[in-house]
């Protein structure tokens, strides 16, 4: 009973967390409020496993590794087209701060490990894929993850994001559209979180991109 009652409380804070993304997707706290209603599920649990059978992504979360830091405005002084200075010049198009995308959970085991890895490379495979931050760009970005990395979360954001667009009767075209072009560049693409991408942010976007197999990326 009391398994069961968890399962249900659980599932409860899933629609919750869902319904309040829904209603203000722009919202970083609302796809955190999202991702902390599916930790310590089995679809995580899952979804983990699934990545801990690719080699090169056990070897990282064995090693713990974890990124050097680098500020924006560190990065924004390396080479024109390099991945550092894209990133960079990005999120400061956009208003972002380095404390905006640093998760402030502790790294005390593989969940944990994962967790923090799905977070930091977030923006970075923004980035790589060329899927812009709008709501379209980002439901890209979430098919990608979820070829990639069988994420729930980036389940439950697609469900949301065209339950949201039936409900505010908008087209459908531009969001199945994106959906299609990054299923197909995270199945296409080896697994980009495996690689330690911030240990060479020197090197141009369009060497990474032909390093991970990210061969055609999205305009969207």
């Amino acid at each position: 009973m009391l398994f069961n009652l968890d399962k249900k409380a659980q599932a409860l804070r899933m629609v919750v967390g869902l319904s309040q993304w829904m209603k203000n997707p722009d919202e970083l706290n609302s796809v955190r409020a999202v991702a902390g209603s599916l930790r310590c599920t089995n679809l995580f649990s899952q979804s983990m496993t699934h990545l801990l059978r690719h080699p090169q992504f056990k070897a990282l979360a064995d090693e713990r590794w974890r990124p050097p830091t680098r500020s924006l405005g560190e990065l924004s002084l390396l080479p024109i087209g390099s991945l550092g200075k894209t990133y960079s010049d990005e999120l400061m198009k956009q208003g972002f701060s380095p404390d905006d995308l640093i998760d402030k959970g502790v790294v005390t085991d593989l969940n944990s490990y994962v967790s923090h890895r799905l977070h930091e490379t977030h923006d970075i495979i923004h980035v790589l894929t060329g899927f812009g931050t709008d709501l379209v760009g980002e439901m890209g970005l979430q098919a990608f993850e979820l070829a990639q990395n069988r994420a729930p979360l980036a389940v439950l954001l697609i469900a949301g994001s065209l339950l949201r667009a039936l409900q505010n009767d908008e087209p459908l075209e531009p969001l199945l559209l994106a959906l299609s072009r990054g299923f197909e560049l995270g199945l296409n693409a080896d697994l980009v979180i495996a690689y330690k991408l911030e240990n060479h942010w020197e090197l141009s976007v369009e060497e990474w991109r032909k390093t991970l197999g990210i061969t055609e990326p999205s305009k969207i």
